[in-house]
């Protein structure tokens, strides 16, 4: 998971250091990668997912109590948003709990 802020979404990046989608649409199978590519982003703030036709990430889901201009407004481009916006549902005291588990001594 990744902090969701201008400075970390950019419109335009210096460098690539993973494919993703390349270009757009087209870019994998013209450069010989195997897979689909990128399926969702989890951040602080929600889900994105990539549009099947643009390959553009989409906000798809809010997490609780974060609102949608908070996330536009911690990206760094036009984002485009779900017609059927959703939110995540909150983890469970188990999931929780293992999670916690996982965390090193001097995790804040």
């Amino acid at each position: 998971m990744v902090r969701q802020s201008r400075r970390s979404f950019v419109e335009e990046v210096d460098f690539v250091t993973s494919v993703g989608f390349g270009k757009g649409p087209g870019d994998r199978q013209r450069l010989g990668l195997m897979g689909a590519g990128p399926t969702l982003v989890i951040t602080d703030l929600g889900v994105l997912r990539p549009d099947p036709k643009t390959c553009e990430l989409t906000l798809t889901e809010l997490h609780p109590s974060v609102a949608e201009e908070e996330v536009i407004a911690a990206t760094g481009w036009k984002l485009a948003v779900a017609e059927n916006l959703l939110r995540t549902v909150p983890p469970t005291e188990r999931e929780l709990a293992a999670l916690r588990a996982f965390r090193s001594p001097g995790d804040a």
